[in-house]
């Protein structure tokens, strides 16, 4: 074979390479296209007219998780307090009703009681014996220095005074258990004095009628700030720590926000509910909020800076999502996103968009129809 002949054979392979690289150039070519177009929706004209689109523009915020705690209201344990008789008796007199605001040191009762005239009696018995004992002693004493009286008359005068006085100290004991001051008076009548300012809940006192000793005659509260008990779930535990804020919302208001923070986390789980216990301390706007209403404890927690868009902005496809963005006037990009938490309709975007990319809120639906035309009864 000459060499022209093996010239002419070496040309045509290297021709016939060129061509097979150049095809397979040109078919991946066309397969990218296709890929980019499949994921890319140009609308007409006629299109554009029918369908109303709104855009968006993806910007960072600030965002922040929130755990809700279920749970009721309850009274401050300092802030709220029996008022008892303290001794039984008929009331005579009753000077407040429910709802009142009392004042400390405030007449709240009059009882008439008979077993404290007794009380009484029995002290003044025992002080007028105490103060004879007491000059008999100092005159035994004085004849003694003088050898008038023997020394015996002398200790048997001690002694019979400290008897005196132990059966005095008695008496006196008795009338400070009820909560009485010692006091020359000698009748039955007994004033209930209000041991602290606050709101009257409750009135269990009528003129006329009997209360035994241990008979609550109202209760008194401070209702300026209240406890949520409110149960943690183990799987919240690790967002919160004591003294966050937190804002509780009552069934009874659900329009109404109060303020507070969470003030204790227990230490014990419960074994029925896999719970801990949590309280939150909050300040009780108005009077609005009751003791014992059943509402909800929100806590920001996880305080971050990323990408929120509007829920309505996402679609879902195969199960996973999608948003629309405007890559160019009337051509709108398919994109898949990863997404967080969801918040006042408000969803993280974790990833597959960025700062100033413009997503389609309104008519995204529309679009994905459009879009998916052929196989949208498979989705």
């Amino acid at each position: 074979m000459n060499k022209n002949v093996k010239l002419l054979l070496l040309s045509s392979f290297l021709i016939i390479i060129a061509f097979f690289y150049w095809q397979s150039r040109q078919k991946k070519s066309i397969q990218i296209i296709d890929a980019e177009e499949k994921d890319t929706l140009h609308l007409t004209k006629d299109q554009k007219k029918e369908i109303v689109i709104d855009i968006e523009t993806v910007g960072l915020s600030q965002i922040h998780t929130n755990i809700e705690l279920i749970g009721e209201t309850e009274s401050v344990p300092d802030d709220i307090m029996d008022v008892p008789a303290r001794i039984s008796g008929r009331v005579t007199s009753v000077y407040f009703v429910e709802g009142d605001t009392i004042k400390k040191g405030q007449k709240l009762a009059v009882i008439d009681s008979p077993e404290l005239a007794k009380l009484r009696s029995t002290y003044l018995v025992s002080k007028s014996k105490f103060n004879a004992a007491e000059q008999n002693l100092n005159r035994i004493n004085s004849l003694v220095k003088m050898n008038l009286a023997a020394k015996q008359e002398l200790i048997d005068a001690e002694a019979n005074m400290k008897v005196i006085e132990s059966e005095k100290i008695s008496a006196e004991e008795n009338l400070r258990a009820i909560g009485l001051g010692i006091s020359d008076s000698s009748t039955g009548q007994y004033i209930v004095y209000s041991p602290r300012s606050g709101l009257a809940l409750s009135r269990n006192a009528v003129p006329g009628s009997i209360v035994s000793a241990n008979q609550i005659l109202t209760t008194i509260a401070n209702l300026d700030n209240l406890w949520f008990q409110a149960k943690i779930y183990e799987n919240d535990l690790k967002h919160l720590t004591e003294g966050i804020s937190a804002k509780v919302i009552l069934n009874a208001y659900p329009d109404l926000i109060f303020q507070g923070k969470l003030e204790h986390i227990g230490e014990k789980v419960d074994p029925e509910s896999r719970t801990v216990h949590a309280r939150v301390v909050f300040k009780n706007q108005n009077r609005k909020a009751k003791i014992g209403l059943f509402g909800k404890a929100i806590l920001n927690v996880n305080e971050r800076t990323g990408i929120q868009i509007s829920e309505s902005t996402i679609q879902s496809y195969q199960n996973s999502k999608f948003v629309f963005v405007e890559s160019s006037q009337e051509n709108y990009k398919w994109i898949e996103v990863t997404t967080g938490s969801t918040d006042n309709q408000k969803t993280e975007v974790l990833s597959g968009l960025k700062e100033g990319d413009k997503v389609v809120t309104k008519g995204a639906f529309e679009l994905k129809a459009i879009l998916f035309k052929d196989t949208f009864g498979g989705e």
